[in-house]
């Protein structure tokens, strides 16, 4: 039996890659999706051939014949509508980042568990071969030891205050700005390859992660532009760039060792450059065509195979705890 989905969210991401990855995984049915905008909401189910469609929430959640959520909602709204999910005895998969605070994602996870339904993080950049390739070369000492691990990204950002996807930089609805949305998918990446955070635990401070961030070149209170720097436990720095509002994304991502240095530029593309010394070498290791497949894919497994997803709700609140700190270190 295919594991049954509703989408809670029909805007952008929903649209362009949610959806079809969805529809896509021969385990999965999409079975209804909600939007409060009725015109908009008829508009995603003709175009996804969807078997219903909902302006409310609380309905699609209540449906006993759906097995799992997809949340695409603004941030403010993950918490509420994961516990409600959870409760119904819903999986929930959530998109980044996970909540508006780290006391939200315990909420979350702590309600997940009790419920026994898995929970999920929208991370998919874990799943690119590129990654996977990066970190067998980390692992098997392909580049020496590792010193640090940078990463550069950018988006123009350009949507009016009226159009989809604006919440992003208002900080009651999205809790931040670059940060927040594409900074986080970064920090994913580096708490994947190399661990804990010196001070990022439940328990810990921030004396691991600094920050400055601010906004410059906009007219809205998010921040437009951050640099967060981290020490993780085993003693490998990290240094992130993100901004809103540049027609050039950099969308870099490096490891430096002692006997090299590993770069995909572009991440999403997949090239990666090992250089060592005068020599460099180029390989191919490009994403799957639509970004959610593997993450889809991981998910369906997960709930069929009674396991723990591979972005499971505890890596989600460990990046929030990353962006907490980043952002009380910056006060911005």
């Amino acid at each position: 039996m295919p594991v049954r989905w509703g989408i809670i969210g029909c805007g952008d991401v929903a649209r362009k890659r949610v959806a079809g990855a969805i529809q896509n995984e021969p385990r999965s049915e999409l079975v209804s999706v909600c939007r409060r905008d009725q015109t908009k909401l008829d508009e995603f189910v003709a175009e996804f051939s969807v078997p219903r469609g909902t302006t409310s929430a609380e309905e699609l959640i209540a449906s006993p014949d759906i097995d799992a959520v997809y949340i695409a909602t603004p941030v403010s709204l993950h918490r509420l509508q994961t516990i409600a999910a959870a409760q119904a005895g819903k999986h929930v998969l959530v998109e980044k980042p996970m909540a508006m605070s780290t006391a939200e994602c315990d909420e979350m996870i702590a309600t997940c568990r009790e419920h026994n339904v898995k929970l999920g993080v929208a991370f998919y950049r874990p799943f690119y071969p590129v990654i996977r390739r990066m970190r067998e070369l980390v692992e098997t000492g392909g580049i020496g030891s590792v010193l640090s691990v940078s990463a550069v990204t950018a988006t123009p950002f350009a949507i009016n205050p009226d159009e989809d996807g604006y919440w992003r930089v208002i900080p009651e609805l999205g809790g931040g700005g670059a940060l927040m949305d594409i900074g986080s998918h970064r920090i994913d990446l580096f708490l994947t390859l190399f661990g804990p955070i010196v001070g990022a635990g439940p328990d810990g401070n921030s004396s691991g992660v600094k920050a400055f961030c601010g906004t410059v070149a906009a007219d809205y209170d998010s921040d437009d532009l951050a640099h967060v720097i981290v020490q993780f436990e085993s003693g490998v720095h990290g240094s992130l760039q993100c901004y809103f509002g540049s027609i050039v994304d950099p969308d870099e991502f490096a490891i430096l060792g002692t006997k090299g240095r590993l770069v995909s530029r572009p991440l999403n593309g997949g090239e990666l450059r090992i250089e060592k010394g005068s020599e460099t070498s180029v390989e191919q290791h490009p994403p799957s065509v639509n970004f959610n497949t593997p993450l889809i894919a991981d998910f369906v497994t997960a709930i069929l195979e009674d396991r723990t997803p591979s972005v499971p709700g505890e890596q989600g609140r460990d990046v929030n705890r990353v962006m907490e700190l980043a952002y009380a270190a910056a006060r911005c």
